[in-house]
């Protein structure tokens, strides 16, 4: 949930809080407020009984409701208040509530027990009817107070979005320095100042860490290049023996692993610093077509069958070297690593492309290390030390970028290794 929508919740929460208990509160303070100047009402009806039942004989006094109601009275009482129900004579005898106030008083010298009543559900009446004005009113308010809350906190709160879209939307290999927003509010001021000085410095070391990579990579490459055509032009050589031929041919091997180390290293470190940042729609199922036709000859050298079933059309948005490093290593990993079963003189290699994964299965020996290494850098098969040991961490490093869940699983029934990269991020 967003920082606006956590307010916003809150703030109705705490506004609806608010107005229950407010609204109880209201109703219980203007209930008793009524009834209080009822009170009041009672004792002065009270008060004028008692000066009329001296100057007035008793039968005067009480109304043809008998109201107020006059008892001789041998006791003295209180003024005792209390709510009685009774029927209602004027209409449909339907019950209604009485407030009355009982209390003698001294007339002649004589004791009476006064009883005074008023109805009261008039009085109950409009305290629901002011209570539920007030109410409204008062949730009319909160209402107009969070919405006007809201789009203030929204206003406020308008340079940390578009910094945040910004910083989502930052990349080191770009060259446009996009400064954040500024602010009137002070704290949003200095996290944007804050956070240009942050950019500027990665995009400066990024820039010479790229740099160091490349040309480390370009000066080890060339040595490299002419260390083995000296010693292709020394293997074609008259002279030399069957020895010295075996030798010469051990280092040229070297040699091409060191630089296919390099290579893979420097594209490893690449992805790392993400600098594939052309990302484009790929026909993938193309793409895989025309490479599984590249390493057929390796697949039929090993002995083994190409089971294939590659659903046309598969779209997908990646950087295309990449996409073409991501199928090229795990061919060149079942090519490299697959072959029969035991038992067997031939193996096979299934290659299968939806529109939601892509699966490559090789039979082969089981892996001599665990499988939650096989993704590692530089964990390969000790039986293949020609293996860089980095093929399919450039797997998994592609596959992390573009957000692809990559599994792998053996069965050991079958003996065959399952490779599968989920298509859908």
């Amino acid at each position: 949930m967003s920082l606006l929508g956590q307010t916003a919740r809150y703030l109705l929460l705490t506004a609806l809080f608010i107005a229950l208990v407010g609204s109880v509160g209201f109703y219980t303070l203007i209930h008793r407020k009524i009834r209080h100047e009822v009170d009041e009402i009672l004792t002065a009806e009270v008060e004028q009984t008692e000066l009329r039942i001296q100057h007035q004989p008793l039968s005067k006094v009480s109304d043809w409701d008998d109201n107020p109601r006059i008892e001789p009275a041998t006791n003295s009482l209180r003024p005792h208040f209390s709510d009685i129900i009774l029927p209602d004579s004027l209409a449909t005898n339907e019950p209604v509530q009485i407030r009355q106030l009982q209390k003698t008083v001294s007339a002649n010298g004589q004791l009476y027990l006064v009883t005074v009543r008023l109805p009261y559900y008039e009085f109950n009446e409009l305290a629901r009817e002011m209570s539920a004005g007030v109410i409204i009113g008062f949730l009319a308010l909160m209402v107009l107070s969070v919405a006007i809350g809201l789009g203030l906190a929204r206003r406020l709160w308008g340079p940390f979005y578009v910094t945040i879209n910004q910083l989502g939307s930052f990349r080191l290999d770009s060259t446009t320095d996009q400064p954040f927003p500024e602010s009137r509010v002070r704290e949003f001021g200095l996290l944007s100042r804050s956070l240009s000085e942050l950019t500027q410095k990665l995009r400066r070391q990024f820039s010479l860490q790229k740099q160091f990579t490349e040309n480390a990579s370009h000066e080890l490459q060339t040595p490299l290049a002419v260390a083995s055509a000296e010693l292709d032009f020394l293997m074609q050589s008259e002279r030399l023996n069957e020895t010295d031929h075996t030798h010469l041919q051990r280092a040229t091997d070297a040699l091409s692993r060191l630089s296919q180390l390099n290579r893979s290293l420097l594209l490893l470190t690449q992805v790392e610093n993400d600098q594939f940042s052309a990302d484009e729609p790929l026909d993938f199922s193309a793409l895989l077509t025309q490479y599984i036709a590249e390493y057929e000859p390796f697949f039929e050298h090993k002995n083994m069958t190409i089971e294939r079933s590659i659903l046309p059309a598969v779209q997908l948005h990646i950087n295309r070297q990449l996409a073409v490093v991501l199928v090229t290593n795990l061919l060149k990993n079942a090519a490299r690593h697959g072959g029969a079963r035991l038992g067997e003189t031939s193996g096979s290699v299934g290659i299968t492309l939806t529109t939601n994964s892509l699966t490559v299965q090789n039979t082969g020996a089981p892996l001599p290390f665990a499988d939650n290494l096989l993704f590692n850098r530089f964990v390969k098969n000790p039986a293949r030390p020609d293996s860089t040991g980095l093929g399919l961490a450039l797997v998994k490093q592609i596959a992390d970028r573009y957000g692809l869940l990559l599994t792998y699983e053996y069965n050991n029934k079958s003996g065959v290794h399952s490779f599968q990269i989920g298509l859908q991020s």
